[in-house]
């Protein structure tokens, strides 16, 4: 992660990431669409708003979210203060390739504005596919400016991303323009083989 994300910087991006990704998130929860009882993993949750909107759909589930940024972590867990008290909500700061959780834990993974950032991006679908059950989905709608600044271009970011999830055990992943963005970010949907 770069600084943008971390320490004084953080704290300033963060409530504009909030404001800036909140129908990203909703779509990610809604293309989701997990049943009340589910445990999903998040992957940089930023300022938590993905997982404000999950813990109002999961009353009876569980969401663990991973971010390595400290200054997300905070605004995360500020905006999420009685979900987490209440033992329905974990924040960790790590990042998506090594996240702290036995395998086939979880019903499903969320994404906002992340998978660009994860590098090399086959370590992190690895880690997807041990972590989620078999049958699975992971979820994620990506800025198309981010993805072509990551890879060069947007095609050639989902080209990839498509291929590592694959090799990893996702067959036949998908990608479609999201509705998030006035349709300029991409949603990936993957299952778990």
């Amino acid at each position: 992660m770069t600084r943008l994300f971390d320490g004084p910087g953080g704290a300033l991006v963060g409530p504009v990431m909030a404001k800036a990704n909140a129908a990203a998130e909703a779509e990610a929860v809604a293309l989701l669409d997990p049943a009340p009882s589910w445990h999903v993993v998040v992957l940089g949750f930023g300022p938590g708003v993905g997982i404000a909107i999950l813990a109002k759909r999961l009353t009876s589930g569980f969401i663990f979210g991973v971010d390595p940024s400290g200054a997300m972590h905070k605004q995360a867990a500020r905006r999420n203060r009685d979900p987490i008290t209440a033992g329905r909500v974990r924040l960790e700061r790590t990042g998506a390739d090594r996240i702290p959780a036995p395998d086939a834990t979880f019903d499903g993974a969320v994404a906002v504005n992340t998978l660009q950032l994860c590098a090399p991006f086959a370590d992190t679908a690895r880690e997807l596919a041990r972590v989620l059950k078999p049958g699975a989905a992971i979820v994620s709608i990506t800025h198309d400016w981010a993805a072509a600044k990551t890879a060069g271009s947007a095609e050639a970011w989902v080209a990839a991303t498509l291929t590592d999830l694959a090799a990893a055990g996702f067959p036949e992943p998908r990608a479609f323009a999201a509705q998030a963005e006035n349709g300029r970010a991409i949603a990936l949907v993957a299952r778990r083989g």
